[in-house]
């Protein structure tokens, strides 16, 4: 048997450690990083925000600090609601872990597997993604102050982002460095543990797929052909045996997920309303600029954030959308087995399952947002109303 925290999760391992934020024996020096990293995030937001006090306050200005500071809040809830349900996710991991150990068939075993091997591609993939991501951002950042230094000229190359630092904060230029510096290292910690535990809860809902994808297995071995032909007692406890183990992966998987949900379902509804309310004041900002190719750099940081939010709402109601469609498929393979050829007794049980499993199976967030691919198009829908509207009543 392997470890599947060790197996499956080691990319997660790479990016939460340093965070202090890796489920794993909690000590007191990975509280004291949770904590700097926590706070490194919190007083990004605070500066931001506190511009609306200290500067002239107008409409767009606020709009302006908006479309950023939501941003970085949408960063905040992630670091704060994972590291508050450290335990959770602990508790998870020995699940997964608990029912691999149970499982005894080489194809259930195979499957299971293939499950957490594609979380831990999808982990890879996005990570490696980041960390380019990163890496980019870090040279555009710094470069022309390392030119500075190396090749000095009268006027420094980082004079247009002292300009658009200074325009977009109202600071004083003495300070600018150090507001790129703090924005810099908040959004690398940000965008690391938005990675680190956005493709850890991917994994998770994979392997409930995986075991819904063990339940149909089991339906399908218990009502083989082969049982169902001159059945005997003996079949018939074959049967009722292969049916109720079914049924048990069948409950663990919805428990599993909504255990999760249940745990973060806090964590799920912040990040809701900060992403619709980063989206609306980036879209709304980004067609307010009257000469956007004068204004490369703004334009740029609007649609990245955009592009991030977007693409971060995607995947979550991709995940949901796919376990309903992993659970549906519990039913078809109910309702398509051979269950005519077998007992009144063995017919009723059967009925029983696809009455259970024609119940849809959901994500449900505040029991207002279920996670789906409708629910996206619902989003994106609401999203461009409110922007025409805004647009119309300015």
């Amino acid at each position: 048997m392997i470890c599947i925290k060790k197996q499956y999760f080691n990319w997660n391992r790479v990016l939460l450690l340093p965070m202090g934020l890796w489920p794993d024996k909690e000590t007191k020096f990975t509280r004291f990083r949770a904590s700097l990293f926590g706070c490194l995030l919190m007083s990004n937001i605070a500066f931001q925000l506190s511009r609306l006090f200290f500067a002239e306050f107008s409409f767009d200005f606020v709009i302006k600090i908006l479309s950023f500071s939501a941003a970085f809040c949408t960063l905040a809830i992630f670091f704060m609601s994972f590291w508050i349900n450290m335990e959770t996710m602990k508790y998870l991991l020995h699940q997964l872990q608990h029912i691999y150990d149970g499982l005894k068939n080489q194809n259930e075993i195979a499957i299971y597997e293939k499950y957490g091997y594609i979380g831990k591609c999808i982990s890879a993939r996005l990570t490696i993604f980041t960390i380019c991501g990163l890496f980019f951002n870090f040279i555009i950042i710094y470069s022309p102050f390392i030119l500075d230094v190396v090749i000095p000229k009268n006027e420094s190359y980082a004079i247009f982002i002292m300009k658009m630092v200074t325009k977009y904060f109202v600071v004083s230029e003495k300070y600018y460095f150090l507001i790129i510096v703090h924005m810099n290292a908040a959004f690398s910690v940000g965008m690391i543990v938005l990675t680190g535990t956005g493709t850890m809860m991917i994994s998770y809902f994979k392997y409930a797929c995986g075991m819904f994808e063990i339940t149909s297995y089991r339906i399908e071995q218990a009502m083989a052909n082969e049982l169902l032909r001159n059945t005997d007692v003996k079949k018939e406890i074959v049967i009722y045996r292969g049916i109720i183990c079914a049924v048990d992966i069948h409950r663990t998987a919805m428990e599993f997920a909504k255990c999760f949900i249940t745990k973060t379902e806090v964590l799920f509804f912040l990040l809701v309303i900060a992403g619709v309310l980063c989206l609306s004041c980036n879209l709304f900002r980004l067609f307010k600029i009257e000469s956007p190719m004068e204004q490369v750099e703004e334009v740029l940081l609007h649609f990245i954030v955009l592009i991030i939010i977007l693409a971060g709402t995607f995947l979550a109601n991709y995940v949901g959308q796919e376990l309903m469609d992993y659970n549906n498929h519990v039913y078809v393979t109910t309702y398509n087995v051979s269950w005519y050829l077998a007992p009144a007794d063995i017919q009723k049980l059967i009925l029983f399952l696809i009455q259970r499993s024609s119940r849809i199976f959901c994500l449900n967030v505040g029991g207002l947002f279920t996670a789906s691919l409708e629910c996206f198009a619902t989003i994106i829908s609401l999203l461009y109303a409110s922007l025409l509207d805004f647009l119309r009543a300015s």
